[in-house]
């Protein structure tokens, strides 16, 4: 909600230097990523990699309102760092007292003020190390609007096309390539009468696969009905899905599988989007709603008497959507609704 503004130009609008515009103005080089947005940006070689203090600066446009002194203007980002663009670490953050999140610091780094993008302590924006998750490189980061769940100044201005965080670039303070990282650092000395000691290895950590909780919520029972003359009839119905992490966001795809006279077709998210859309982003404790059309067949249905319907049960399923992610809890993750089914031309 609330996207738009800069979309037109990506990629080029986010990549290359900042263009900030400093304390009391925000740039307008940036793309809005929207409330929930999610922005995903890859840096080829040289990547990311852990050093001494920052490693990587996050630009968006916070401004000083009204003067220097005056309250920022701010729109929050959480920000994550990943090798592989699929396992994705959380920079640590705290929700309420707001340290750790992107889009706090104004911007003053800008190709025609020859302000180095590279230096924190004059650049502007938001800095963060890659020590704090325990990875010596990273080739990607992405960026999460958290919306209503990290209330700022930007979820109160009214609807639009310039909500959410706003991305201007994301600079690399110290660069390498990953494949020329030392595997092993051995210790060449040792002293007289003494056991040389055991070389010490420095590796890259191995990245667990990522845990994403989805889950689907409880339905009541469904009734279709075919009315007389028709060979089918149409059900649509709501199907929550909920991220039951404590944190982020995840894709959640969500399955469902027909029975008996039942076939289950258009599973859509997004009704104003074109086509259907059976996989949707969802922020952790939150849900979203899919209208999942259930179609009734006459000719495999045979219900002669009103009151007795006949019956069987339509599964929906709820997974993570993005590869090699493990659901710590795959119970919830599906359930069988009762669902009965009376045919209006065969009774009599």
């Amino acid at each position: 909600m609330g996207a738009g503004f800069g979309a037109d130009q990506l990629p080029d609008i986010v990549l290359g230097p900042p263009r900030g515009a400093g304390e009391v103005q925000g740039s307008l080089d940036v793309v809005s990523l929207g409330n929930d947005g999610v922005i995903v940006v890859g840096f080829d070689q040289p990547v990311i990699c852990d050093g001494p203090g920052a490693d990587f600066t996050v630009f968006e446009n916070a401004f000083h309102s009204g003067s220097p002194s005056g309250p920022i203007f701010a729109e929050y980002g959480i920000v994550a760092v990943s090798q592989d663009g699929v396992h994705f670490f959380d920079m640590p953050y705290d929700a309420t007292s707001h340290a750790g999140l992107a889009g706090q610091t104004p911007v003053f780094s800008n190709p025609d003020n020859g302000i180095d993008p590279l230096d924190p302590a004059v650049s502007g924006g938001d800095s963060f190390d890659l020590a704090a998750v325990g990875l010596a490189w990273a080739s990607f980061v992405r960026i999460t609007d958290p919306g209503a769940a990290i209330p700022d100044p930007g979820n109160s201005l009214p609807p639009g096309t310039s909500a959410g965080f706003d991305l201007d670039a994301i600079a690399a303070l110290h660069a390498c390539d990953p494949g020329a990282l030392p595997s092993a650092t051995p210790t060449d000395t040792a002293l007289p009468n003494q056991p040389s000691p055991t070389p010490t290895s420095t590796s890259i950590p191995t990245i667990p696969p990522i845990s994403h909780d989805a889950a689907i919520v409880a339905h009541r029972p469904i009734h279709v009905r075919i009315p007389k003359g028709a060979q089918t009839a149409t059900k649509r119905v709501h199907v929550k899905v909920r991220n039951a992490d404590v944190s982020g966001s995840t894709a959640i795809r969500l399955s469902a599988v027909g029975c008996g006279p039942i076939t289950a077709s258009v599973i859509d998210f997004e009704r104003h989007a074109p086509g259907p859309q059976d996989t949707v982003i969802v922020r952790a404790r939150r849900a979203k709603t899919a209208r999942v059309s259930l179609t009734a067949s006459a000719a495999l249905v045979d219900t002669p008497d009103r009151h007795v319907p006949a019956h069987c049960s339509v599964t929906f399923d709820a997974q993570p959507s993005e590869p090699g992610s493990v659901d710590p809890t795959p119970a919830d993750n599906s359930i069988s609704v009762d669902l009965s089914v009376l045919d209006r031309n065969d009774v009599q």
